[in-house]
């Protein structure tokens, strides 16, 4: 049995390595493929050995597939965007039973042809509700020091899985923005939501590279530190949080030996072994040399197109502002801008 021959009944999705059966789905819509993706994130095998037959696929399906990298595909009901998609990607050996013009579906007419891969992804994982990011509202926020205005009724809404770029020249209020986000100040006036409630939860906070410190913890020791008491297999978590960022060779070294870049990395380890759901990030590339913010940079976006978290960046750094091409809030004399 292969990919070219008749699914099983019930079954709506198979993929196999060469000849074997490797994963099957009696799922509907996309599931079945955000299902194969976290089987992938798990699978040993060579990915380009892996070809995959599908029920029904329309544009959206078919973005998933480029996506997920199966590059030998059979589908039994195309619709032309989907095999146009294709077409244009030049990288998917494709065959079909039955092409029809188009999928009865509401999320196919929100995918335009000028969004990439990438951005039908992020859309089309918002709009499954699988980001791992949470809403934050800030409502009308006000705040002054001795009768000085630093903040001046600010609004403004990330959703799940946003990212967003928050800019200004120094004095604009950046800082106390973020420290009313992180319960650090009490505004005087209006609120702020962590999906749709008063109490900050889920979120983590990574900052600038500070002094050394004369404590000799261990990178392992530091990640550890920002897991609930009551979590279990935390040894499990830490290894996972430091593969992700890449150190976790680094696991057993003096976290306040390491260099700038290594260090934000263990600091996004920390962060993503909280479990975080909303990430403030201020500078994150401040006093590092170019390689180590290029891999500062690559994190971030690829953080973006897996866990999801919501993300506000703090950033001077228009290379960093250019490279990411995140959505912008620019702050100026307390107003946004």
């Amino acid at each position: 049995m292969d990919y070219l021959s008749p699914l099983q009944d019930g079954c709506t999705l198979a993929v196999f390595d060469n000849d074997s059966l490797v994963f099957s789905s009696k799922g509907r819509w996309l599931h079945p493929l955000f299902e194969l993706e976290g089987f992938l994130k798990s699978y040993k095998g060579k990915r380009e050995n892996l070809s995959l037959h599908d029920t029904v696929q329309g544009r959206a399906a078919a973005a998933l597939t480029l996506y997920l990298g199966i590059t030998h595909v059979n589908v039994d009901l195309i619709s032309k965007p989907a095999l146009e998609l294709y077409e244009r990607n030049n990288v998917v050996d494709i065959t079909y039973k039955e092409q029809i013009e188009r999928i009865l579906c509401c999320t196919e007419d929100l995918i335009t042809p000028s969004m990439s891969i990438n951005d039908i992804y992020r859309f089309l994982r918002k709009k499954a509700n699988l980001t791992d990011g949470l809403k934050l509202e800030v409502k009308n926020l006000s705040f002054s020091y001795d009768d000085k205005i630093i903040l001046d009724d600010v609004s403004f809404t990330l959703e799940k899985g946003d990212a967003y770029i928050l800019t200004g020249d120094n004095g604009s209020g950046k800082s106390t923005l973020l420290s009313c986000i992180l319960g650090l100040l009490k505004p005087e006036q209006g609120e702020i939501l962590f999906d749709g409630k008063a109490e900050l939860h889920d979120a983590a906070y990574v900052k600038q590279l500070q002094s050394v410190s004369p404590f000799p913890l261990s990178v392992e020791e530091v990640v550890r530190m920002a897991i609930g008491k009551g979590e279990k297999n935390k040894a499990e978590h830490v290894e996972l949080a430091l593969r992700r960022t890449g150190v976790y060779h680094l696991k057993d070294r003096n976290y306040f030996t390491l260099s700038g870049g290594e260090a934000q990395k263990v600091n996004l380890s920390r962060a993503l072994a909280s479990k975080a759901r909303l990430l403030v990030l201020d500078e994150p590339t401040a006093s590092l040399d170019s390689t180590s913010r290029d891999e500062i940079l690559d994190l971030l976006s690829s953080l973006r197109f897996s866990e999801m978290p919501t993300i506000l960046l703090v950033s001077h750094d228009d290379v960093m502002n250019t490279r990411l091409a995140w959505p912008q809030l620019h702050l100026k004399g307390g107003h946004l801008a």
